[in-house]
């Protein structure tokens, strides 16, 4: 099985989020700013949602990155301990979301895998019908 090196969060767990206090919680060692390939979308419901996809040509930023904050963890025990918090809140087990472990690129080029909450890529036909795409990749301003 494939290790990942922390978790990727690009919505309302990011710093200035309403659900930062949330993964505050689960005692992160540190956060920094992070790309991962793929297609965001804001919801009708108020949220995003991240497709992933394939890494594009061009480094990030830019089209085909999705911006948010890389979320590392002491020791994996630590890790496994926040995903299971956070899995909760994302809606895991109702099928809202899934974990998927992606690529991860840093602010500065280093490159790790990171555990990341998206929405199946069945559900892209639905997304591009019913919710606004944000093709610079950024949820910030919904903050």
């Amino acid at each position: 099985m494939i290790a990942a090196d922390g978790l990727f969060v690009y919505g309302a767990l990011r710093e200035g989020g309403s659900n930062h206090a949330w993964l505050q919680r689960t005692h992160p060692e540190g956060m920094t700013r992070a790309w991962v390939p793929g297609r965001l979308f804001h919801l009708p419901e108020g949220f995003p949602a991240l497709v992933a996809g394939p890494e594009p040509p061009a480094p990030p930023p830019g089209p085909g990155w999705v911006v948010g904050d890389f979320v590392g963890y002491e020791a994996p025990g630590d890790l496994e301990a926040a995903l299971a918090d956070l899995d909760a809140l994302e809606g895991v087990a109702e099928d809202r979301f899934s974990r998927e472990l992606l690529p991860v690129v840093l602010q500065g080029g280093h490159r790790y895998l990171a555990w990341a909450h998206v929405f199946h890529v069945e559900r892209l036909p639905r997304l591009e019908r019913h919710a606004v795409e944000l093709t610079d990749g950024d949820w910030g301003p919904y903050l």
